[in-house]
This record gives structure tokens, sequence and C-alpha cells, in this order.
């Protein structure tokens, strides 16, 4: 049986133009599988723009409003270095209680990027019936040691999955200001992402900051917040 995948791929082996009429379908398709605790939203990754998204989407967004581009080109090199066209599965707790599972792919035209498949789901009704249960299914195991490399690499992914999980949850690009930009810090400074070195660059290039402006920030957080 052909899936979406394989049509998209047949699509760029006949040289096909893939467009948004190409991908809408699909795009619905899912949404409709999926049920009404998920949206589907297709990007455009030129310019951010949401071209399609479900009805009734969980994230209250609409068609032509925009994400951040260097949120897109992070998800994209984070699947580059995994070899892969796709993230599944990125959890974002975006207040108490509630709990969004985010899965995305890229969709590429000619090795350029071009658009972006995010599927929500929110798993805040599982969560909570998780947490009820979950002294039922508790198994204590020896943690496993790994390789300094390996648990390096791992710290990095971590942090830049952090960083991706609260800039998409603040969604600072639709009503920008140094204030929302604040919010996001102190919440990535109480996370400990500024402990990892590779994180300020990142931070910066999301939140469009330049890093003397990033590290005047922390300063004030430090001083109104005091150490985390």
């Amino acid at each position: 049986m052909t899936t979406a995948s394989d049509s998209v791929a047949s699509s760029k082996a006949d040289t096909t133009t893939i467009t948004k009429d190409l991908l809408v379908p699909y795009c619905r398709f899912l949404s409709e599988v999926l049920g009404p605790k998920s949206e589907v939203v297709l990007h455009d990754a030129r310019t951010g723009a949401i071209l399609w998204i479900s009805e009734n989407p969980i994230s209250g967004r609409k068609v032509g409003e925009k994400n951040a581009i260097p949120v897109l080109r992070m998800l994209d090199e984070k699947c580059g270095k995994a070899g892969s066209d796709r993230i599944i599965g990125l959890m974002t707790r975006y207040e108490e209680g509630s709990l969004q599972r985010t899965s995305n792919l890229m969709v590429r035209q000619e090795n350029e990027l071009r658009y972006v498949i995010c599927v929500n789901q929110d798993l805040s009704e599982l969560s909570r019936f998780h947490e009820a249960t979950r002294f039922l299914f508790d198994i204590e195991t020896a943690p496993v040691r790994e390789p300094i490399q390996n648990q390096i690499e791992d710290i990095e992914a971590m942090v830049t999955d952090i960083i991706l999980e609260e800039v998409k949850h603040a969604d600072v690009y639709r009503y920008g200001g140094k204030q929302a930009k604040m919010t996001i810090l102190s919440r990535l400074r109480r996370r400990g992402v500024f402990k990892v070195k590779q994180a300020v660059p990142k931070v910066c290039e999301l939140l469009h900051m330049a890093q003397p402006t990033l590290y005047k920030y922390l300063k004030q957080l430090e001083e109104t917040e005091g150490e985390v």
C-alpha cells in the first residue's frame, strides 16, 4: 500500500514540485486520524508562515501566523545530526498538569527545506492517569554507565531539546519584546541550560539577541531571582 511518505518520496524522485496543495490532504488525513486532542500544522520553511492547521487547534494558532524560522532550522539541524528527516515525540510540559508531545517531518525539495509538518498531541489526560497509577508500575533498575563522549553528546542533545521546548511553548515571536524574552530566559535558566557552553549561541539565534544582551538579561535575572 502506498503511504503519504512514499508519495512524497516518489514526487521527489519524479522531480515533481512539492506544493502546499500536495501536502494539505495528507495533513488533513493525519488530523482526522489523530482526533480532537491533536493538531497538525503545515509550515512554510522559507517564511515560517502557517499554511494549514487543523480545525479547533489545541494551540489556538491560525493560518498566516508565523513561527520563528530559526526554530525550524534548529529542528532541521537536529534531524541532520540524527541522519533523519523527522523528530518523533518531543515532550513539553507547558504548564502544571499539561503535557504535549510534538513530532516534526522535514519536507525537502532539491536539498532545500521547504515545509515542516508538525503534529502536536495533548497528552494531559494520559499524563494525569499515569501519575495516578505510577506506583503500580515503578521498577527500580541499576543505572548503566555510558562512555564520557556519549554522555557529552546526550547532554548537548538534551539542552537543544529543552531550548526548543521552551521557545515553542513561549511562542515569543507572536508578541516579542524584552519581557517575553526575559520570561523564556528565566525558564531556561531555572532548567540549568546556561550551564552548558553551547547553549548560549543557540538561544541567541532563536531569540534574535546579541550575546552581550543575553548576558545582561541573565545578570538582571540573577539579581531578581538569585542563584539557581
